[in-house]
């Protein structure tokens, strides 16, 4: 299987030569000059309080928000208008290029020279170099729950002051695309040496377009400009004010007062709202965007009666999908969102053509019944369901919908609401005792939705699923290089999990969104690496 895998790569250049990657990288402070941005105010954004400030020690969206803002990846996906929401080309961040060895297990990624560390204690302005890549990989393939997104890695050794060489197991198609996401930003050892670890706030040290200048618990958390940052002319703004407003009415409030730019943390506003807001703020944009995460209820699959797939099949069956989007959701989102999700084109695979298991996508309450009734529950049954409610109102009306459906074939949901620390650590990672339902995480790269909650003994795999067939399809997709090969495998993956039903994924919103009209080079980005976004947004009053 590895060999015909890495059949054909050849030795080439992730970004086929520095000088593309170079232009593109140019291409967003370019556009940004066309519009003639404005250099200087304050951007208030709302987001939430993170339970760590550490990238390696949760799995935490909101930690990877604001560590983005000081901390760097290898690469960066495109930022700005002139992109979509999902355009996830790579350019060149702290690295200038990456070649990749014939038989695709070596990488040797060249560094960009000249970048420092933030002129403060206890690195005070010393240059980044190959030994800090190292450190930050080794540290995350020890440490972080997304370990398994970095491909099996040998070793990774720094031949010189600027070169990393990464030695992996076997071929990773997603490998250097990972380098982009915010948790794989690049860390300074002399603050871990320090502080023991990088939880606390004071922690965040590092080389991006900001840095932390002062955190007030439970308040906000204020950046400022790095006057060191590598990429010369950005940021256009003085500072960011994150600011931690967990209600989303308060937010929204704050948000229609003009009083902050940017509400939540992907500048989303309530579906019911919209046309009060259109009224009340006319000059501020709205726009629909696809938003890539999922969101599915999870079920021990390992213990009864979730180990029985009629069981699975019935949950599903309940479901009037069509009806959701039609009616709930206006028309305005994904009927079949899961495991790949629908705006992910290239890889999605349509419901007619999941075979068997497009049946399971149907209406049919009448076989669900019947279905249950086989598996020995003809009058149903009853299961505790986990979740967070924070994520907003409508996401509490999105479970109470799906508890609609399912009591109507005789499966009762009995909501268990958690603190979101308890949360994150424990449902969010398949720590709960019957099921649970949520968003996933976003990935930019098909195998997180895949790999990640669908392999056996993988801690995001929710659902407990322990399928020697789909772990060999998992497997084989990620060392596919080819990407004809690698769908192939991808296609048959969700018609096995279809036919299965180990996830019974909910239909799913585009988001709404909106942001204050004198916000100017501002995206919403399907990327939680919000500092690469911020760091070409300006603000024109």
């Amino acid at each position: 299987m590895s060999d015909t895998a890495i059949r054909g790569i050849g030795r080439r250049d992730f970004l086929k030569t520095a000088a593309v990657g170079a232009a593109a990288a140019a291409a967003i402070p370019t556009v940004a000059a066309a519009q003639q941005p404005k250099r200087g105010g304050v951007l208030k954004h709302m987001g939430l309080e993170p339970p760590s400030f550490d990238i390696h020690a949760t799995v935490s969206y909101q930690t990877q928000l604001i560590s983005s803002f000081v901390h760097r990846t290898l690469f960066k996906f495109v930022n700005g208008p002139k992109y979509g929401p999902s355009d996830f080309t790579p350019v060149p961040d702290l690295a200038l290029k990456a070649e990749v060895s014939k038989d695709g297990r070596t990488y040797t990624i060249t560094l960009r020279q000249g970048v420092r560390w933030e002129n403060k204690p206890p690195v005070n302005g010393r240059e980044l170099v190959a030994a800090d890549v190292k450190y930050s990989l080794e540290r995350a393939v020890k440490k972080s729950g997304y370990a398994s997104l970095l491909g099996q890695v040998e070793g990774v050794e720094t031949p010189d002051k600027y070169t990393v060489r990464v030695r992996l197991a076997d071929a990773f198609a997603p490998f250097l695309h990972n380098l982009a996401e915010a948790w794989n930003g690049i860390l300074p050892r002399e603050v871990e040496d320090k502080l023991g670890d990088f939880k606390a706030a004071e922690s965040l040290i590092g080389c991006g377009p900001f840095t932390l200048e002062r955190y007030e618990p439970g308040v906000k958390a204020v950046f400022a400009r790095n006057p060191d940052y590598f990429q010369k002319g950005l940021p256009y703004l003085d500072k960011v004010e994150w600011l931690f407003v967990k209600d989303r009415s308060t937010q929204l409030s704050l948000f229609r007062a003009g009083q902050v730019d940017i509400p939540f943390y992907d500048a989303r506003i309530p579906r019911s709202d919209v046309g009060s807001f259109k009224k009340s703020n006319p000059t501020y944009p709205v726009a629909y965007w696809d938003w890539l995460a999922v969101r599915s209820l999870a079920m021990r699959t390992d213990k009864p009666p979730f180990n029985d797939v009629r069981v699975r099949r019935a949950l599903s069956l309940a479901i009037d999908r069509k009806k959701w989007v039609k009616e709930y959701l206006e028309g305005q989102g994904f009927e079949d969102h899961g495991p790949v999700p629908a705006p992910m084109r290239e890889w999605k695979l349509p419901t007619k053509d999941l075979g068997e298991g497009a049946r399971w996508l149907e209406y049919n309450p009448a076989l669900a019944k019947k279905l249950l009734a086989e598996a020995g529950f003809p009058n149903g049954f009853k299961a505790k369901c986990t979740h967070w409610p924070g994520y907003g109102p409508e996401y509490v009306e999105e479970l109470e919908l799906l508890t609609f459906y399912l009591k109507q074939i005789g499966v009762e949901l009995q909501i268990v609401n958690e603190e979101y620390g308890n949360y994150i650590r424990g449902s969010f990672l398949g720590k709960y005792d019957e099921t649970t339902w949520g968003p996933s995480s976003i990935f930019t790269e098909v195998d997180g939705y895949l790999y990640n909650f669908l392999k056996t003994g993988q801690p995001n795999n929710r659902s407990h699923v322990s399928d020697t067939k789909l772990d060999v399809m998992l497997d084989a997709q990620r060392r596919y290089i080819a990407k004809s090969s690698r769908k192939k495998v991808i296609d048959d993956i969700q018609r096995h999990e279809a036919d299965q039903m180990y996830y019974v994924y909910t239909p799913y919103p585009k988001n709404l969104a909106s942001w204050t009209p004198w916000v100017k080079n501002y995206q919403p980005k399907n990327s939680f690496d919000r500092g690469a976004q911020l760091e070409v947004v300006w603000i024109e009053k």
